[in-house]
């Protein structure tokens, strides 16, 4: 995997963070989960690299379940906690991937 996009999936990550309304933050973290659906097919994530993604997308799960309690809309927040759930399978697949590919290396 390149350094670029874990360098892309830590600035999504930063903007996420530092949304301050609500339109910014909805953008963040689109473009968080855009960033996690990039992540290569084949084995080229490292396991250190796969840390650095779960740290990330668990660090903008907590902040999306800050504020979906402050959010006027149902729609936008059922979007955001729709968000939550497509952040916990993209990591789950990159970490199958993962494993899939450490397995099929040493077999």
């Amino acid at each position: 995997m390149s350094s670029r996009l874990v360098a892309d999936a830590v600035d999504m990550a930063s903007r996420v963070r530092d949304a301050g309304r609500y339109r910014q933050f909805k953008h963040a973290v689109s473009e968080f989960v855009r960033v996690l659906g990039t992540v290569p097919d084949e084995g080229t994530v490292s396991s250190d690299e796969v840390r650095v993604l779960q740290a990330l997308g668990q660090d903008v799960i907590d902040h999306i379940e800050e504020r979906v309690p402050d959010i006027a809309s149902a729609a936008d927040a059922q979007a955001l906690v729709g968000s939550v759930y497509e952040i916990r399978r993209l990591l789950e697949e990159v970490s199958r991937r993962r494993r899939h590919y450490a397995i099929a290396r040493h077999v």
